[in-house]
């Protein structure tokens, strides 16, 4: 037996390194770039085979890579100079480069990609340059393969290309970039693929229209301006039933149709919404069906016309001295938008910033939105209230409760100074005591369908809700705090 053995030995083959080239570079296709250079040291006929695989990732980021540029801008620009001048097919290139000098990369290959029939091009260049300087990219816009572009910290240059060929882009990101008007409505409108956009911090932008025309697989669209925070620097026009996510933050926004009938997820910060081009309104009107969350930040208190029928709606309102001075109407505005929400799951998370009381007529209150429009409180599931003055936090509570039902009710400060653990059990102390004073000396309008209500600290070891004893409160190590509240009349 032992002899069989040893005479098989001799003839064994590598029965893997026999297959055809092209069946072998399709098996390097399934794995990653790094893993298809490891089988270089398989045995000779694999030494370079990886290099002949329809597809490449390269990425001055990686391990091996770093702090290494030329060493990257060499093992890219030979291999692709293999493949060409071998007449090898590359279907797919990604490429990652986070340094200025990778960029010369880009004007000599680019304009090369399609003829060795690249039809899948993503291009990363999430640039590491101090901030006020920008790479300067204009030969992006020629890269007719591309289906992916993110860039970070770019200038896509001031010629305006009479074609810009981005027929199979799906996905574009653009952050911290500088584009010209005419430059960037030429792009948008040439990608009929794109299913994502994303634009944050961009620099010339003044309109970003989604046209049902254009964009009909457009699932995806995210705009934040988080620089100057000035929503007069870019309007945005939506008319894209096709879209599944929406999140814009500082901007004008105006949506052309009502129909958002794929719509899941809706988030709305620091904006501005418009009926057209010159009058401005609080309402948001669209048909979004489908919704599953909707999230809302912001100084003016918005209404709705659709009504989510689950999921959830996470509202983010400021309280300022403008608003408390007609306290009574602002709570009026934010008990209709419940309402309009009550089908789902509501956070609600309200910020005071008012530095003076607020003037509430809690009878007028009750009567108006309760009783007199046969209205029944708006469950809340959990309700944060971050406020300056522990004083005013009664008058915030009774015109909420006149409205609402909140479960869990969690209270922060934003008063100055160093928050000790001492500090906030003091505070807190301070809250509770308020709180159920309030309850027994209340309206009794409002108070008569609470069952009972427990204070709860968390415990940050276990991570779980730990009722306690207001009496015991100085004993615990708890630090952050909440009421837990039972009402009758919840649905």
């Amino acid at each position: 037996m032992k002899k069989a053995n040893s005479d098989r030995r001799p003839e064994s083959m590598d029965m893997l390194s026999e297959l055809p080239k092209e069946i072998l570079q399709r098996i390097l296709c399934l794995l990653s770039q790094e893993e298809a250079v490891r089988t270089s040291v398989l045995s000779k006929p694999w030494r370079h085979i990886w290099r002949t695989r329809p597809n490449l990732v390269f990425s001055d980021n990686n391990n091996y890579f770093r702090d290494k540029e030329q060493e990257f801008l060499s093992v890219v620009d030979e291999t692709l100079r293999g493949y060409l001048e071998q007449g090898l097919r590359l279907e797919e290139f990604h490429l990652h480069m986070s340094n200025d000098v990778s960029v010369s990369l880009l004007d000599k290959w680019i304009p090369k990609l399609e003829s060795m029939g690249v039809n899948d091009f993503r291009l990363y260049v999430l640039s590491k340059h101090e901030v006020g300087g920008m790479v300067d990219l204009p030969v992006v816009l020629k890269a007719e393969p591309l289906t992916l572009l993110w860039l970070y910290n770019c200038d896509l240059g001031r010629n305006i290309p009479e074609n810009i060929p981005f027929v199979r882009l799906q996905v574009l990101r653009l952050q911290n970039v500088s584009i010209e008007q005419e430059i960037f409505d030429k792009v948008i409108s040439s990608c009929a693929l794109l299913a994502s956009m994303w634009f944050q911090d961009c620099k010339g932008l003044t309109t970003i229209k989604l046209d049902t025309k254009l964009h009909k697989n457009l699932k995806q669209f995210i705009f934040i301006n988080d620089v100057t925070y000035q929503k007069d620097d870019c309007s945005i026009e939506i008319d894209a039933p096709t879209l599944e996510k929406v999140k814009i933050f500082g901007s004008k926004i105006r949506f052309h149709g009502r129909e958002l009938c794929n719509i899941k997820s809706l988030y709305l910060a620091n904006v501005e919404i418009a009926i057209n081009s010159v009058k401005r309104s609080p309402v948001l009107c669209i048909d979004a069906p489908k919704m599953e969350y909707y999230e809302y930040t912001g100084l003016v208190i918005p209404s709705v016309s659709f009504a989510p029928a689950s999921g959830r709606s996470n509202l983010k309102l400021y309280m300022r001295d403008d608003g408390a001075n007609d306290a009574q109407s602002w709570f009026l505005r934010l008990s209709a938008l419940l309402r309009d929400l009550r089908r789902s799951e509501i956070t609600l998370h309200i910020f005071h910033l008012a530095r003076f009381d607020l003037q509430i007529e809690e009878d007028i209150l009750v009567r108006d939105n309760i009783n007199g429009g046969n209205y029944k409180p708006v469950v809340v599931e959990n309700f944060r209230l971050e406020i300056g003055q522990l004083s005013l936090f009664p008058y915030v509570l009774s015109g909420l409760f006149c409205i609402c039902r909140p479960r869990k009710v969690t209270p922060q400060w934003l008063g100055k100074g160093t928050w000790t653990d001492e500090r906030k059990q003091k505070e807190a102390g301070e809250f509770f005591c308020k709180f159920t004073k309030m309850i027994e000396n209340g309206n009794r309008e409002i108070w008569r369908d609470l069952e009972g209500f427990t204070f709860e600290g968390l415990d940050e070891i276990r991570l779980e809700w730990q009722p306690f004893q207001l009496t015991k409160l100085s004993e615990s190590e708890f630090t952050e705090f909440r009421i837990r509240m039972k009402w009758s009349d919840q649905d």
